[in-house]
């Protein structure tokens, strides 16, 4: 996905373009309303617009209006953020009738652009595998078998497209280390299938389980990449990210999605009842966040980090069957626990499979650990 950046002034254009690509986003830059409908119509890759309002010629509301008009206007996937340092009622209406998602007020604070950018992302990301979904199975009704095997291991390459950019929505915010994410959907697609799980759920939590921390998003930076210790306030806002990643996800319908946001909100809930958000006993505890809570722990300490070198999988193994005192096997649902202790080995082919080249940074580690 690409984003367009429209502005007449160079050096803003230029430092919005380098934030942008910042945070994972390849960039477009266009100096006013006509240079950026060219590259808006000749990229169909583009679908972030970040425009500013008031420019010479074709100011930015005109520059929208004629992209609504176009021949094919309503096949585009867009979201469009307009800045200005001087809006007025009028402006923010005809804006927000044009389609506009966002309207922000220069000097822009980078924090909020961040978080509406990111957002826009996943909209984007989200619209798009829905579209990708709606047309191919408009076309199911003239495939053949073979064409119709095709058609669905596309619709699935597409929506599992859009759950990795919303994972990648949380790792832009608080990178975990290298293969992190992708680590924790293999572990958790193992286990699954240890525990008997059929096929099709097997892939459910494999793509569910990577967007644990997407409520991470919601965080503020100065809590999230802080160094060190955090005081009492500032633990309690970590530990919103839960129930922040719950209200992402639920809105979805997807079954996916619905397992996803069970998972974001109870994945450090523990089955003794000292976990958080809400403190949830046993059974209380959906199993698929129970099996992603295991596989995290499981991760986080064969791992190497600032403060550790990273364990070995017997090591590992021996802290969460025994305990250490700060992992305890009362932390996890027994049979949960029972089956990654068979399916052990195959935990360790896969960490050494997707084994990450270089330690991550000390903020992380903090972040993971929470």
């Amino acid at each position: 996905m690409k984003a367009l950046i429209v502005d007449d002034e160079p050096d803003i254009r230029e430092e919005l373009g380098e934030f942008v690509e910042q945070l994972g986003l390849s960039v477009e830059l266009a100096s006013n309303g006509e240079d950026a409908l060219n590259k808006y119509f000749a990229d169909p890759e583009i679908g972030i617009i970040l425009s500013d309002l008031m420019m010479p010629g074709l100011n930015g509301l005109d520059m929208l209006d004629n992209m609504n008009s176009a021949p094919g206007a309503d096949h585009r996937v867009r979201q469009v953020i307009f800045m200005t340092g001087n809006g007025d009622t009028q402006s923010v209406i005809r804006a927000m009738h044009l389609g506009a998602t966002e309207f922000l007020l220069k000097p822009v604070d980078l924090d909020l652009l961040e978080r509406h950018i990111m957002g826009a992302r996943q909209q984007v990301a989200a619209e798009r595998a829905r579209r990708a979904e709606a047309a191919l199975l408009k076309e199911q009704v003239s495939l053949n078998e073979a064409e119709i095997s095709s058609l669905s291991r596309n619709i699935e390459s597409a929506y599992a497209e859009a759950l990795a950019c919303l994972a990648a929505a949380a790792e832009y915010k608080d990178p975990e280390t290298g293969q992190h994410i992708t680590r924790i959907g293999e572990y958790a697609a193992v286990l699954a299938e240890e525990m008997g799980w059929t096929p099709e759920w097997r892939e459910m939590i494999r793509l569910a389980a990577p967007l644990h921390d997407v409520g991470k998003v919601g965080m503020r930076d100065s809590v999230l990449l802080k160094e060190g210790p955090l005081d009492e306030e500032e633990a309690r806002h970590m530990r919103e990210h839960p129930e922040t990643g719950y209200r992402i996800l639920s809105v979805s319908d997807y079954p996916t999605m619905k397992m996803a946001a069970r998972i974001a909100r109870c994945h450090h809930e523990r089955w003794d009842g000292t976990g958080y958000p809400r403190g949830l006993t046993g059974s209380e505890i959906p199993v698929e966040a129970s099996i992603t809570t295991l596989v995290d722990v499981y991760d986080a300490l064969r791992s190497e980090r600032p403060y550790k070198p990273a364990f070995d999988h017997e090591k590992v193994m021996d802290i969460i069957l025994n305990g250490d005192g700060r992992t305890e096997p009362g932390h996890f649902r027994p049979d949960v626990l029972e089956a990654f202790s068979a399916a052990q080995h195959k935990m360790a082919e896969v960490f050494d499979q997707l084994k990450d080249e270089s330690v991550a940074s000390p903020d992380s580690d903090r972040r993971e650990v929470l």
